[in-house]
This record gives structure tokens, sequence and C-alpha cells, in this order.
């Protein structure tokens, strides 16, 4: 796992690398020890928000910075945040979620560079990246060292390029299996390949793009909705500061969408009807049919939206509604 990280990442003795994220999370985990490996040092937040990690930047000047984009939206709206505390930086890796195209964008006006966004999983560590100085944005990146990629559609048969479909990873960095788990381990390991359950598609020059977990996936009227599509949408509206999409049942329609948000503090409060044109007018009919403003996002203990915990939310306030 060390291995692959290293080489997908480029890390040598010379860089520096500041790991904005809990090391007892595997994104952490895999690139501070990776470095290691190379000879190459790392810095050690005591929390991830902009009064530690910005004297941090400032101070130590690490190479390569690594977060959540949850963690990253927040250090890039930081009001004391400008362009030279990332000037020391070859490369701002991201992974854990999908890079909206918000983040994308305020972080490049901030810092002069593209994030690059990655791709990976605990059970078998990094899997694709960029290249630092070839990235695509809104492509999570290439395969790295020491991985094999397949794209299945769901009869099993390989994608043609560009279609999407299941994706399948072999590596000897994968896990033996699920903890006291044999029927999660046989669903997810068959002939040394592991499922991931994630929907991808590769261009032709070989860069994936994320397409969102296939249990998140929301199916409106016979069509898939990627809740991080969504969420995309919503964070480019100037009052929005989180959002959280989930399906809820409809006889009608399947699932309708629904969408959590927290508004930025200050920000004036929008009509849901106003962000439902807001995101109808760049998405379509993937356009929440429900809004619902939070006081605070639920997230998970690595910093994720707790999609689960959304769901859960709104499960609960259906069945009382009954």
């Amino acid at each position: 796992m060390f291995a692959s990280a290293a080489g997908g990442l480029e890390l040598d003795s010379g860089d520096l690398v500041l790991a904005g994220s809990s090391l007892s999370h595997v994104g952490a985990f895999y690139v501070s020890f990776s470095a290691l490996s190379v000879g190459a040092g790392i810095v050690v937040a005591r929390s991830f928000d902009g009064d530690e990690l910005l004297p941090l930047l400032r101070d130590d000047r690490p190479t390569v910075l690594s977060m959540l984009p949850s963690a990253l939206f927040a250090l890039t709206r930081d009001h004391g945040a400008s362009q030279d505390d990332f000037s020391s930086l070859r490369l701002c890796r991201a992974a854990g979620d999908k890079v909206s195209a918000e983040l994308e964008r305020e972080f490049t006006e901030l810092s002069g560079f593209a994030v690059d966004e990655a791709y990976g999983l605990s059970e078998v560590g990094l899997v694709t990246v960029s290249p630092p100085t070839r990235i695509k944005v809104g492509s999570t990146g290439q395969v790295v060292p020491g991985i094999s990629l397949a794209i299945r559609t769901d009869d099993g048969e390989p994608a043609e390029i560009g279609g999407e479909g299941r994706l399948w990873i072999k590596t000897n960095a994968a896990c033996v299996g699920y903890w006291d788990d044999a029927d999660a381990t046989a669903a997810a390991f068959s002939d040394g390949w592991f499922d991931s359950g994630d929907v991808m598609r590769a261009d032709e020059d070989g860069y994936f793009y994320f397409g969102g977990r296939r249990k998140q996936i929301i199916v409106h009227d016979g069509s898939n909705i990627t809740p991080q599509e969504i969420e995309g949408v919503l964070l480019e509206h100037p009052s929005v500061e989180a959002a959280g999409v989930v399906g809820i049942h409809d006889i009608v329609h399947g699932e309708n969408v629904r969408a959590y948000i927290t508004l930025r503090q200050g920000a004036p409060r929008p009509t849901d009807q106003e962000l439902i044109r807001f995101a109808r007018a760049k998405v379509g009919y993937k356009a929440p049919e429900e809004i619902v403003v939070l006081g605070e996002m639920p997230r998970t203990a690595t910093g994720k939206v707790d999609r689960m915990g959304l769901k859960r939310m709104a499960e609960s306030a259906h069945e009382s509604h009954d």
C-alpha cells in the first residue's frame, strides 16, 4: 500500500508531507507512512482548521498537502488564507469524497494551481491519482503502480471506453477480507479481484472519473442521479456552506431528491425555490425537489458528509408523518 501511494504521488526524500486529516483515517495514514518509506518528512497537525494548518503551511513549508475535500473547503474559505500560504506546495491531493467544481475553482483562484483529486479505499489504499504535472480537472487520475483496474457492467462484461460500470481492483495491497464477516468477504472478492461497489468510467487517456457509490445513487423516474453532482452544484450558490443529498422513497417516481444544506455565516437565507431553480438551471431534472436547512451538517468520524445519517434522518421524519 505504501509503495503504491509513494509511486502514484511521486514522493521522494526531498518532500515534506502535511496530512490535514486524522492519522487514524486510512488516507492520512498511508500518505504519511508512504512519505516515511522513501525518506521524506511529515508534519503532524493537532487539528484540521485554519488556526492550526495555516501556521504549519507558513512555518514548515511542506511540499505536499493531503486533505479530505470538506476540510480543504474550510481551509480555502478561511479569511486568513492567502496565495503565499500554499506557495511551497508542489501537490495538493484531495480524496475521500468527490472534489466539487466549486472547491476546485475556489482553491485554484486562491493558490494558483489545481487540486489533484485522487481515489482510494480502506480495503486497498490509493488507487488512482493524476501525475502532478498532468491533472485533468474532474478526474480522479490514472491508476497508480501495483494496481490493476477493470470497469465491468452489471452482467460482468468489460465496459466500453467512456462507459460507466462498477470498478474492480486487483492488488497485493488488498485486505484479506472483512473482520468476522465471511458473507461480506465472499460478496466483495472474486478470483483475486475486489468489487469496490463504486461507479466509474475511464477516458481514452486512462483517466478515471468517479460516478458515485452504487448504494447511494438515487433512481428517479428510471434515471440514475449521483448525490455528489447535486451537492457540487448547490455548493456553487454563495449562501451554501455544506450540502448533503439523499433519495427519498416516492411511490410515483421511485425516489425524489432531497438536499440538506447549511448556510455560510452571515449569508442571506435563500428560499427553497430559489435554490431549486439555481440547481435546475445547471442539472435540469436532477435538481432536488426538497431543500432542508440544518444548523450543522452531520459528518462521519473522518469528516465526510454523513449521507447515511441524513438518510436515517429523512426516514425517521417520514415515519413520524405516517
